[in-house]
C-alpha cells in the first residue's frame, strides 16, 4: 500500500502547471478503497489538493465492501470530507453471492448501511446486481423489497456482464452454471423500474435510481454520461481529458514502477497529457465527440441529449447531424425526439445498446 500510495500521489502531480484544473467531484472507486486505511487518504486528498482547485460544493466518495466499514473508520472519512459512500451489497440471497465470490451476508449489508448513516453520511448508494446464472425473478423481487426497506439515498442496479477473463465466464462455458437468461433479465429490469417508482425513486440513468424526495443523484457518474471531462489516477484508470482518451498499465506493480522511476512503457512524445503510468492513448476528432456524447447521454432517461447544449457545445443542431439515425431510431419507437432533445422511449430502454450502437 504505501508504494501504491507514493505513485498515485506522484501521478496526481503530474497535472500541476500553470493552469488551474477546477474539480467538482472525485470518485475513490473500486477494488476495495475501503481497505485503504486513512492515513493514505489523507496523503491522497493532501496531493489533489495541492494539484487542483476543488469546487466549495465538491462532492467526495468512496466505494466500499460490506464489513469493511467500522464505525471509528466512517468517522475518520467523515472528518476527511468524504460526503457520499457507496456500498456493494449485490444481492440479498445468500446462494446469489457464493455465485459472484461475495464473502458478505446481507446482514453484513444493513450493519454496514446503518453505520454509515449513523456516522452522518447522508447520501448512501447501494449496488445490486441482476441477470445472475440460477437468478430467479421471485429470488429479485425479495432483494429489492429488503433494499427498499433500508431507505438508501441512491441505488445502482447492473446487470452482469460476462467479461473475458473473469472465473464467472469460465464458470458458464465450462457448463457449471447456466448462461443467465436474456428475457428474464428483461423482466427483472422493468419489475426494478415499476417497483422503485412505487416505492419514491426515480430511474435517472439506465443503472441509477434516486430518491424523489433528495437530490441524491450522482454527480461524479454524471460528468461520464454528459462526456464532459475526467482525468484517472491510478492502475487500469481511464481518462477524456483536452480531446484525447488514455488508459493507464493495469498492472499495479507496473504502474508503482512506471510512477516512481520515472519510466514510461509507451513514448511520450505526444500531445496527449497522459501521465508515464500510460499505455494507450487516442485523440478524439470532433465527430468521434458528437459520437460518444450521443451514445453516453442517451443514458440519461430523463434529459437525454438537450438541443440547446449540443448546439452550444459544437456549433451544429443536433437533429441536422444525425437527421438518417433519428428518422430511423424515432419510427421503431426506440427514441423520442421533441424541441427539449433526443431521449429513450421505455422500450428503448430495453434495448439500449442496440441504439447506442446507432452513434458508435
Amino acid at each position: 500500500m504505501p508504494s501504491y500510495v507514493d505513485a498515485i500521489c506522484n501521478e496526481i502531480r503530474y497535472y500541476q502547471g500553470s493552469e488551474n484544473i477546477e474539480i467538482g467531484t472525485i470518485f475513490f472507486g473500486g477494488g476495495t478503497p475501503s481497505l485503504l486505511p486513512t492515513e493514505f487518504l489523507v496523503r491522497i486528498l493532501a496531493a489533489i489538493k495541492d494539484t487542483f482547485v476543488l469546487d466549495s460544493d465538491l462532492e467526495l466518495s468512496l466505494e466500499s465492501n460490506p464489513g469493511t466499514l467500522t464505525s471509528a473508520y466512517l468517522d475518520s472519512l467523515l472528518k476527511l470530507g468524504f460526503n457520499r459512500i457507496s456500498i456493494g451489497a449485490q444481492s440479498a440471497v445468500s446462494s446469489e453471492l457464493q455465485i459472484l465470490d461475495r464473502l458478505h451476508t446481507f446482514n453484513r449489508v444493513i450493519q454496514s448501511y446503518k453505520a454509515a448513516l449513523s456516522a452522518g453520511f447522508q447520501l448512501i448508494n447501494l449496488d445490486l446486481m441482476y441477470g445472475l446464472p440460477n437468478q430467479s425473478e421471485s429470488s429479485w423481487k425479495h432483494t429489492l423489497s429488503q433494499i427498499v426497506d433500508l431507505k438508501a439515498q441512491h441505488l445502482s442496479l447492473y446487470a452482469l456482464s460476462l467479461e473475458n477473463g473473469t472465473p464467472m465466464l469460465d464458470r458458464v462455458r465450462s457448463g457449471a452454471v447456466p448462461l443467465p437468461d436474456p428475457d428474464i433479465t428483461a423482466n427483472m429490469f422493468e419489475h426494478a423500474d415499476t417497483f422503485l417508482q412505487s416505492h419514491n425513486y426515480t430511474q435517472y440513468e439506465i443503472s441509477s435510481w434516486s430518491t424523489t424526495s433528495n437530490y441524491s443523484e450522482c454527480r461524479h457518474n454524471l460528468q461520464y454520461w454528459r462526456n464532459l471531462p475526467y482525468i484517472g489516477i491510478g492502475a487500469g484508470a481511464h481518462s477524456w481529458y483536452k480531446q484525447y482518451r488514455y488508459t493507464n498499465t493495469r498492472s499495479p506493480y507496473g504502474y508503482i514502477t512506471q510512477l516512481n522511476s520515472n519510466t514510461s512503457s509507451k513514448d511520450q512524445n505526444t500531445n496527449s497529457p497522459g501521465t508515464p503510468a500510460m499505455i494507450n492513448s487516442n485523440f478524439i476528432d470532433k465527430i468521434t465527440e458528437m459520437n460518444e456524447t450521443m451514445m453516453l447521454g442517451l443514458r440519461l432517461l430523463t434529459h437525454g441529449v438537450s438541443h440547446n447544449e449540443f448546439q452550444r457545445r459544437f456549433g451544429i443542431n443536433l437533429t441536422n447531424q444525425f437527421r438518417a439515425t433519428l428518422t430511423q431510431l424515432v419510427s421503431k419507437g426506440l427514441i423520442h425526439n421533441d424541441n427539449k432533445g433526443v431521449r429513450l422511449t421505455s422500450p428503448g430502454r430495453l434495448l439500449a445498446n442496440r441504439v447506442f450502437s446507432e452513434f458508435v
